[in-house]
C-alpha cells in the first residue's frame, strides 16, 4: 500500500526526529495511513505510547506544521513519547480501501460515527500490538471531530476505556447547539435545500486535498497580507482573534489543510446543532429516532480544555457535557477571553497556554505509573 506520506515524514526527519508510516485496516475495509514519530534514541520504554487525532479536514500534519519548538508532536517525542499521529478516513493519508475505490459514492457513506466505532479502535489496537514490549494501555489526545470520536468510541465500545490510561480532549464537537459562527449558522439554516442538491449530484467527498488546489490556497493568502481570504474564512469560522495568528504558520497550514472529508460528517454535525443532542446519524428515509450516546460509559480519566471565543464549540456545550462524564479530572478554558477554536494548533503562544499543560499532566501520571510499579500495585489511574 502506498500512501502519500512524503511531506509529514519530511517535516519529522528535518528536525531530527524519525518517522516511520504505516498502514492500519479497520474491521469494515479502510485502510489508514498512521505515522509514528520519536526521538533519535529512540521512545521510553517506560512511558506509554500516545495518540493524537485530528479535526475535521485536517490530517497527521497538523501537530508537526508550527515547528519542532511548539508543535505538539515534537515535544511529546522531545519529552521520550511513543507520538502516534492518526488519520482518519477520508483524508489525503486515508483514501485506501479493500474493496472499494473513492471515485465510488459508497467509499464516502460514512461520518465520525465510523471513525469513532471503527478507525480510532482499529489505531489502538494497532499501537497496543506494534510497541515492543506490547504496552497495555495508551494516552489519547484528541483535537474537535478527534474528540467528537473518541467520546463515539467510548460510549459505544466501553471495552476501550480499559485501553486509555489517560485523555485529553482540546474543543470536544460533541454538543453544537450554541454555534455563534455566522457561516456555520447560514449552512445549518440553508441544509434542507443544499442536502438534495449534494444528493442529487452524487457528491460524497468534502474538500478532496490537491497540490494544485492547496498551492492556489496559499497563493490567495500571502503571509504579509494580513486580511487575506484564509484570515476573514478564519475569523467567520473559529472565531477573531488577529492578534494570536502568524501568518507564515497559516500559509504553511493551508498547504496542508483542508485534507478531505465526507459530506456526511458535516451532515451529522449539522443534526447535533439541529438537536442539541450527541447520538449516531439519523438516515433521512427513516422516521425511527437514534439514541444518544450514552456518555456515562466514558469513564476514562480526562481533561477537557476549551476557548471561550470558540464559535464552534461553545464553552456552554463542554460545560453542559462534561457534567454527564463520571471521571472529569480537569474542566479548564485556556487562553484568555480571545482564545478560538484554531488556536488549538496554530495560536502564537500555543504551546506554553496549553501543550505545556499536556505535557505536565502525563508526567505527573508517569511518575504515578512508577511508584505505583515499585511499590507492586495496581497502576490504575
Amino acid at each position: 500500500m502506498s500512501f502519500n506520506v512524503s511531506k509529514v515524514i519530511e517535516l519529522i526527519n528535518k528536525y531530527g526526529y524519525r518517522g516511520l508510516a504505516h498502514t492500519v485496516t479497520t474491521a469494515d475495509g479502510y485502510q489508514l495511513g498512521v505515522h509514528q514519530l520519536v526521538r533519535k534514541q529512540g521512545p521510553d520504554r517506560k512511558l506509554l505510547p500516545v495518540l493524537i487525532i485530528h479535526g475535521l479536514l485536517g490530517s497527521s500534519a497538523d501537530w508537526v506544521l508550527i515547528g519542532p519548538e511548539d508543535a505538539l508532536a515534537y515535544q511529546l517525542a522531545r519529552a521520550g513519547y511513543d507520538v502516534w499521529l492518526g488519520n482518519t478516513r477520508g483524508n489525503r493519508y486515508s483514501r485506501q480501501h479493500v474493496r472499494m475505490s473513492p471515485n465510488e459514492a459508497q467509499f464516502w457513506n460514512f461520518s465520525w460515527h465510523e471513525k469513532g466505532t471503527y478507525d480510532v479502535p482499529a489505531i489502538i489496537d494497532f499501537i497496543l500490538n506494534k510497541t515492543q514490549p506490547p504496552s497495555q494501555q495508551i494516552y489519547f489526545i484528541g483535537y474537535s471531530e478527534g474528540a467528537t470520536a473518541y467520546f463515539t468510541m467510548t460510549s459505544s465500545l466501553p471495552q476501550y476505556n480499559g485501553k486509555i490510561r489517560l485523555a485529553h480532549a482540546m474543543a470536544p464537537a460533541v454538543l453544537l447547539d450554541k454555534v455563534r459562527s455566522p457561516l456555520l449558522l447560514s449552512l445549518s439554516e440553508s441544509s434542507p435545500l443544499l442536502i438534495p442538491i449534494t444528493q442529487s449530484a452524487q457528491m460524497g467527498e468534502l474538500f478532496k486535498w490537491s497540490e494544485q488546489q492547496n498551492g492556489f490556497i496559499q497563493t490567495m493568502c500571502p503571509p504579509f497580507a494580513k486580511r487575506n481570504p484564509c484570515i476573514v474564512l478564519f475569523e467567520n469560522l473559529f472565531g477573531p482573534n488577529s492578534e494570536s495568528i502568524d501568518m507564515h504558520v497559516v500559509q504553511a497550514m493551508m498547504g496542508h489543510c483542508p485534507s478531505g472529508a465526507s459530506l456526511k460528517e458535516p451532515k451529522h454535525y449539522n443534526q447535533i446543532m439541529q438537536s442539541g443532542i450527541f447520538r449516531p446519524y439519523q438516515e433521512d428515509n427513516t422516521e425511527r429516532i437514534v439514541k444518544p450516546y450514552n456518555l456515562t460509559l466514558s469513564d476514562v480519566p480526562v481533561h477537557i480544555y476549551y476557548a471561550l471565543n470558540d464559535w464552534i464549540v461553545h464553552p456552554k456545550n463542554v460545560r453542559r457535557f462534561a457534567t454527564v462524564l463520571p471521571n472529569v479530572r480537569e474542566l479548564r478554558a485556556i487562553g484568555g477571553k480571545k482564545f478560538t477554536h484554531i488556536d488549538f494548533l496554530i495560536a502564537k503562544r500555543v504551546k506554553e497556554t496549553l501543550y505545556s499543560k499536556i505535557l505536565f499532566n502525563l508526567r505527573n501520571d508517569a511518575r504515578k505509573i512508577s511508584l505505583q510499579v515499585e511499590k507492586g500495585l495496581n497502576t490504575d489511574p
